[in-house]
């Protein structure tokens, strides 16, 4: 069955890409290219482990099918700014756990809880109090092959050098996602000594925030963050050092 469901991902996530490519290859002539980096940010998560910190080389492309944003990229059914649209999306998940990373004697017992790739497809409408968006997608790196569903609404505001954009959602996670990040399965228990904690479906409320400064003509910063609270049984996970964590990024790129 494991190989089974490798053999499925892998096929789904080069269809994907060979969709991307394909679509930006017919679309390339009329793309904005950036070249950077950024680098994320998470304070402790589980406890007394340090924050996760992933920087990254970054190549940014935006044209009216795709785009390539840091962590994200994207290929849209329509052009962008089409009132109603649907995205493809894949996304790096940089969320980890290394346990001997941690100063508590159990939590180094845990096993490692490793980084994926997530994709999805998504429904946008665009309207005149912002951009709805609604959301599901799965695991295509292979490490718990979970599923997620998430509804968000955000709010771009484009002045002439910067921009903001707030956001507000809610992301409802399958057991298999749940437990790969906060739970203790029967065998880490004997390990570590804490109590087996299995995680059901439950889901996360979020808030966000991102933006951009032109420093130069060329020069863009780029920021965001993003403020999370676990709901439901989550909550009860012995591994985890709050119900409520952050996770900010920061990027610099020179935009052609």
């Amino acid at each position: 069955m494991r190989n089974n469901s490798l053999v499925n991902h892998s096929n789904a996530l080069r269809i994907v890409l060979g969709t991307m490519l394909a679509v930006l290859g017919n679309s390339a002539v009329a793309g904005q290219v950036s070249l950077g980096a950024m680098t994320s940010y998470s304070p402790e998560v589980y406890r007394d482990t340090d924050a996760n910190v992933v920087a990254i080389p970054v190549i940014g492309y935006e044209s009216e099918h795709v785009f390539l944003r840091g962590f994200s990229a994207g290929v849209r059914l329509f052009p962008i700014g089409t009132p109603t649209n649907v995205i493809f999306r894949l996304a790096y998940d940089p969320r980890t756990l290394k346990p001997s990373d941690s100063e508590d004697v159990q939590i180094q017992q845990l096993d490692e809880r490793e980084a994926s790739v997530l994709g999805g497809v998504s429904y946008q409408m665009l309207s005149q109090v912002g951009v709805f968006e609604v959301g599901a997608g799965t695991d295509l790196g292979n490490k718990h092959n979970g599923l997620y569903a998430e509804a968000s609404w955000r709010l771009p505001i484009r002045m002439n050098r910067f921009g903001i954009t707030p956001q507000i959602g809610y992301s409802y996670n399958s057991d298999k996602i749940n437990n790969h990040l906060y739970g203790v399965s029967k065998a880490e228990s004997l390990r570590s000594g804490l109590d087996e904690f299995e995680a059901g479906w439950d889901g996360q409320y979020f808030v966000g925030l991102s933006g951009y400064v032109f420093l130069t003509e060329s020069l863009r910063l780029n920021a965001s963050v993003r403020y999370t609270n676990l709901q439901g049984d989550i909550e009860n996970s012995p591994i985890i050092a709050a119900s409520v964590s952050s996770m900010g990024a920061l990027g610099i790129s020179y935009v052609f």
